[in-house]
């Protein structure tokens, strides 16, 4: 059937909004990454109904679908060539005494204002979270600033219900029969192959998955190949009664990753850091021999940290916030550094989001500079970066002039191999999507890559469901790229 055809039928089929126009499929082909992929149609269902009459369609004329949330993705796992399932107006919300059952497309921004009003909150808390949606959070395994004491959204879910790609609503982990299914495939990892990360949002997470009541979490970070994402039921905290945040400057790196590992001995919810080039484009004037700057939040134990961070740090540069408009505001600074690290960059320079995401463990933060200060040495690049240094996740905007696609690739695979080769994730928190895919088999060796493609074939047996991300048989890595 042509591609005419389909959107005729669906368009009679569907109780919701279908699109072909011109002006939708290009408002649909980009997300926040630096890709752009023309869909066919845009299909913005009202009801699970609506959903299941569309894969049904899929299934039958073997069309692709990529289920898409805010599109505040970074390496373009919301673009596809077939149909864009917009899943926005999933919006419903419940409060439960430590739980939130929430729809796909609930924003962070709403659930953080709602939980507000009970005292409570979601602990991930990606920079984007005012507007990205929970469907997108769990699709890649979101984490944030707070990941370093909360964990990323697979350490605080509960329950998630999707439909398959048959068409079936399914509840995971109370599908005992499917939730035993996916326990026996992760049963038979090579664990010594995943990363000795604390967050990793690359390929499937087996390695979380230590009984069939986990099976739900094979699906957080699966970037919807894996199925729709309806709704998920959250677990959430009370919020901290007080906070005290430190900014500290340094006039040398290697001061700052000693620092770092010193707090994360106290109680730290936060350690992060931002380098000279973004931070000098700080509303707040810094000194100008500063190379960068560290944000370390407690909100516990706050005296007894607190007094040990005095004693013990190597900075140049100390300031001490408690007002909760004071540390918000040095909050939105840093959750600004994807802005302000763009500033930094002349216009005729190209920064794709490619290799921005790397984790390695915290005894590897020294590897981690020298292989980016190599790689700005080697390929004439200049490298901007800030990041979850806490945790070992650094986020790196390569910026060149000249940056062809084929040095792309290269510096992607030599990154990507050294990250790998020192224990590390080619993905902390972004996902895999068209800039990593092609690299998850060298990630997690072929005996994982076998077990992954199983769960793949488990829940999508045609392969419709956003393919070439995570499982993907050719290279992605600059194939959609804008302006290339």
């Amino acid at each position: 059937m042509k591609i005419s055809q389909v959107r005729k039928l669906l368009k009679n089929k569907l109780a919701c909004d279908v699109f072909w126009d011109s002006q939708t499929i290009q408002y649909y082909s980009v997300d926040s990454s630096s890709y752009q992929i023309l869909p066919k149609i845009v299909v913005i269902p009202n009801s699970t109904a609506d959903i299941e009459e569309t894969l049904r369609i899929c299934r039958k004329y073997k069309i692709p679908i990529v289920p898409r949330g805010a599109a505040s993705g970074l390496v373009g796992s919301a673009l596809g060539s077939g149909i864009i399932l917009d899943m926005k107006k999933f919006d419903s919300l419940k409060i439960s005494k430590d739980f939130v059952t929430v729809g796909a497309g609930v924003t962070k921004g709403r659930l953080d204002a709602e939980l507000k009003k009970a005292g409570m909150f979601f602990p991930p808390d990606p920079s984007v979270g005012p507007y990205c949606s929970i469907g997108g959070m769990i699709a890649n395994n979101a984490s944030g600033s707070h990941s370093l004491k909360y964990g990323s959204v697979i350490d605080n879910i509960k329950e998630i219900s999707f439909l398959t790609v048959k068409g079936d609503l399914v509840k995971l982990p109370k599908d005992k029969k499917l939730a035993k299914r996916i326990f026996q495939i992760a049963k038979q990892i090579q664990k010594n192959k995943f990363p000795n990360v604390s967050k990793n949002s690359s390929g499937y997470r087996l390695d979380k998955i230590q009984s069939p009541a986990d099976s739900h979490k094979v699906l957080v970070g699966s970037e919807g190949t894996l199925g729709v994402l309806i709704s998920a039921k959250l677990a959430i905290k009370k919020i901290p009664d007080k906070k005290k945040l430190f900014v500290l400057g340094y006039t040398h790196t290697k001061d700052a990753i000693f620092d770092c590992r010193q707090y994360l001995r106290v109680d730290s919810s936060a350690i992060e850091f931002v380098d000279k080039s973004t931070a000098s484009k700080f509303p707040h004037r810094l000194a100008k021999d500063l190379s960068c700057l560290l944000f370390i939040e407690f909100d516990s134990k706050i005296n007894k940290s607190s007094k040990f961070l005095k004693k013990n740090n190597h900075a140049k540069l100390v300031l001490e916030f408690d007002s909760k408009e004071d540390i918000a505001k040095w909050w939105r600074y840093r959750d600004s550094a994807l802005f302000y690290s763009i500033k930094t960059v002349k216009k005729d320079y190209k920064v794709p989001h490619v290799i921005e995401d790397a984790v390695v463990p915290v005894d590897k933060l020294e590897t981690l500079f020298f292989i980016i200060q190599t790689i700005d040495k080697i390929f004439k690049t200049k490298s901007i970066v800030y990041g979850h240094i806490g945790n070992g996740n650094l986020h790196v905007r390569l910026a060149a002039k000249n940056l062809k696609k084929g040095l792309i690739k290269k510096i992607a695979r030599d990154y990507f191999s050294q990250i790998i080769s020192h224990g590390g994730s080619i993905s902390g928190e972004h996902g895999d999507g068209l800039a990593r895919s092609e690299f998850v088999k060298q990630q997690y060796g072929e005996k994982n890559y076998q077990l992954f493609k199983r769960v793949k074939s488990t829940l999508d047996s045609q392969n419709l469901m956003n393919p070439s991300k995570i499982i993907s048989t050719k290279s992605t890595i600059t194939a959609n790229l804008k302006n290339y």
